[in-house]
Order: structure tokens, then C-alpha cells, then sequence
């Protein structure tokens, strides 16, 4: 994928412990080895995994392109849509995904050539959301709000049938396997960083975010 941004993160700091998210957008929006390995090394620094020291990264590649970008049959597609009672292309998750970016003011570059609900936008979505949220500016509060539709109402939806899709593949590489985990400990995380959120304030809005992405 080429420019997966949506967010200019050179207009804001990004807090350290965002970094683990930003490397597991950087690793599923990955064209090559080497920024593969980049990414790898992020998630292994920011959520204190090992990587080994001889890996083969253009393997990775070749398996990560196997994985989630063709040319072939995908196995474990890295898109919303693909996991939805009726498998599709830019089906109704993806149409919500890129409202909710209009929400944001923003849009997904050359808009049509990659699915709305891909994982590494989905992501960037998450890291830009958190940035703001972070930032105690005017639009924390609904920062806040679509940060959470995001994490649970969508992505809690669709990334485990992801994951559990990746690791059918016995043959998985152990880059691929650590980020996977990687990313299912940030939803998890999440997740629960939500729920003491919103008992802490009962009127979170959530309801109102999910029903105007549809």
C-alpha cells in the first residue's frame, strides 16, 4: 500500500506509548522486506516481544504478500468486508469505515484502489483518533467517541475472525504470528481501556457515532 496515512503525523506528536499501534500500522501497510523489518522491530521494541536475528525478511515478504495482498486467492484477507456474513469487496463495513473518516475530515488516498476497511487504515484511524484524544484539544471529547465506535463496535467485530484466519495458516511466519498477537493484545487492551472508560462516564455517545456511520 502506498501513502496508508490518513492522518499527517508530522502535524502532532506522537505520545511513546502509541508507538506500538503506529508499528502495527506501518507492518500491515508494508510494500517490502525491509519495511517489514522496520515495522517488526517497532512492534518488538514497543511491546517488549523478541525478534530473532535471522530471519529471513524477503521470506516475509513473500509470505505476507501471500497473506494479504495477492496476487493470489487471499487467505486471511486484511479487510472488514471479507468477514462479514456475505464475504465482499467495499461492502457495508467499508462504507462505515469511510464515513467515519469523513467524520475525521479525512479520506482514504486514491480512494477506490484499496477497501475503506482495510486494517492498516483502520489502524491509522485508531493512532490519529488517539493523538487527538491525547491532546486535550476541543475535539478530544468526540475524538474520544469515534475512537471507541472504531475499537469496539467495528474492529472488535472483524479482527479476530482476522487473526484466527492468520493463524489457520500453519506455515505463518514468525513475523507475521508476532504482529498478529501483537495486534490482538492492542484490541484487547483497548477494549478494556474502553469499558473503565465508559463506567467511569455512563453517557460515552457511542450509540450515537455507530448509528450515524450507517
Amino acid at each position: 500500500m502506498n501513502n496508508v496515512s490518513l492522518v499527517d503525523m508530522n502535524l502532532c506528536h506522537i505520545p511513546d506509548h502509541l508507538g506500538g499501534l503506529q508499528s502495527l500500522r506501518d507492518f500491515f501497510a508494508a510494500t517490502n522486506a525491509g519495511e517489514l523489518l522496520i515495522a517488526s522491530e517497532g512492534i518488538a521494541r514497543h511491546f517488549g516481544v523478541a525478534l530473532r536475528d535471522d530471519i529471513d525478511w524477503v521470506e516475509v515478504e513473500y509470505d505476507f504478500n501471500r497473506l494479504f495482498v495477492g496476487p493470489a486467492a487471499l487467505p486471511s484477507p486484511p479487510y472488514a468486508s471479507a468477514y462479514g456474513t456475505e464475504p465482499t469487496l467495499m461492502g457495508a463495513p467499508a462504507l462505515e469505515a469511510r464515513d467515519l473518516y469523513r467524520r475525521m475530515g479525512l479520506a482514504v488516498p486514491d480512494q477506490g484502489s484499496v477497501p475503506d476497511d482495510h486494517l492498516a487504515f483502520e489502524l491509522d484511524a485508531a493512532l490519529g483518533l488517539a493523538v487527538l484524544e491525547a491532546s486535550e484539544s476541543e475535539r478530544a471529547t468526540d475524538a474520544a467517541t469515534m475512537r471507541q465506535w472504531l475499537v469496539d463496535r467495528h474492529m472488535s467485530g472483524w479482527v479476530p475472525k482476522f487473526i484466527r484466519a492468520v493463524r489457520d495458516q500453519q506455515d505463518a511466519s514468525a513475523p507475521v504470528l508476532t504482529a498478529v498477537a501483537m495486534l490482538e493484545r492492542w484490541l484487547n487492551e483497548s477494549r478494556t481501556q474502553n469499558h473503565a472508560n465508559q463506567h467511569m462516564e455512563p453517557s460515552s455517545g457511542e450509540e450515537d457515532v455507530h448509528d450515524e456511520t450507517r
